[in-house]
């Protein structure tokens, strides 16, 4: 009785939220938050590198070549991972089409959440030989296990922090940031459980296919977070780890609030506050971690405009 209940609020819920996400104000409101959220940070953010000085910064970019190599690897492993996803998921090799997963990444990190799903479903309709239902079916199921995968990484992490007392830090990062730490761990948990409670109702996966996503999402998972951790340490060299791990738990709850237009620079306007945890000079931090943004700028830029190019090409001719 009290599944068939939750079930039905459930469902209620999101077919609410369906309806008015589809009304014309409701979409012009949101986008006004966005972007002027987006905005805030961006002053928020000039602030607080005025404040420690621009030559400072530009002259404290890390030095290391281990703070490159891994950052690279970081923004392979999602491209990699959503290619060998989406051949168990679409029971087909899909390796030449590597560049369109680069893309995916680019509208999802540096567009807003969820429009690389959006690309990768247009994109599949026109090229690959295969049911509608079946690529809907695919990109639902696959980013409702990445949803729970990611929300289970963060409650971990968060909880990890607040036995630890690192949590502390995060908290008070900026004004707010208690309310959406406890936002995104409630959600996040709730989410998770709801996704393993009504996982049969909600994915449509053929049998023995969902543990082998469940596998490679939670595998993700790891190792982004050890590259971004082994990425801060190698920039600077002898802070605490838990330190860095309160700075990527600060990421993964500004990666739960939906439709966040250019996480990038969101955290790193974030990420400034927690400065004082690592015990090196203000500029440091801020430079490695402008250094991660422009990274992420230039890498977002250079790689749409290269996946643009090979999709000229190699697609010329390809059948609609």
């Amino acid at each position: 009785m009290l599944v068939r209940t939750l079930k039905s609020m459930a469902s209620a819920v999101q077919n609410r939220w369906l309806a008015l996400r589809d009304r014309d104000d409701v979409q012009r409101g949101l986008k006004f938050i966005q972007y002027g959220l987006l905005a805030l940070i961006v002053v928020y953010l000039v602030f607080k590198l005025s404040r420690v000085g621009w030559l400072e910064v530009l002259g404290a970019l890390p030095e290391s070549p281990w703070f490159y190599f891994f950052f690279l690897l970081r923004f392979l492993a999602v491209p990699v991972s959503e290619l060998a996803l989406y051949e168990i998921i679409w029971s087909q090799p899909l390796v030449r089409h590597f560049f369109v997963f680069i893309r995916k990444r680019v509208y999802n990190f540096a567009v807003m959440g969820y429009s690389g799903e959006a690309f990768l479903t247009l994109w599949a309709r026109r090229r690959l030989r295969l049911p509608n239902k079946r690529i809907l079916i695919g990109v639902k199921d696959n980013n409702l296990l990445s949803a729970f995968a990611s929300n289970a990484a963060t409650v971990v992490l968060v909880v990890t922090l607040a036995v630890t007392g690192g949590l502390k830090a995060g908290l008070e990062a900026f004004p707010g940031a208690g309310w959406l730490f406890a936002l995104a761990f409630l959600s996040a948990g709730t989410l998770s459980i709801l996704v393993m409670i009504f996982r049969d109702k909600l994915m449509a996966l053929p049998k023995g296919v969902m543990p082998k996503l469940i596998g490679v999402h939670s595998g993700r998972q790891v190792l982004i977070i050890l590259l971004h951790a082994a990425m801060y340490a190698s920039a600077i060299p002898g802070a605490p780890l838990m330190a860095w791990m309160t700075f990527i738990a600060m990421q993964l709850v500004l990666s739960r609030v939906p439709f966040l237009p250019n996480q990038d620079i969101v955290y790193l306007g974030a990420a400034l506050s927690l400065s004082a945890i690592v015990g090196a000079p203000e500029a440091v931090v801020a430079g490695m971690l402008v250094a991660e943004a422009g990274l992420s700028q230039a890498f977002n830029v250079a790689m749409f405009l290269a996946t643009a190019h090979l999709a000229k090409t190699d697609y010329r001719g390809a059948p609609a």
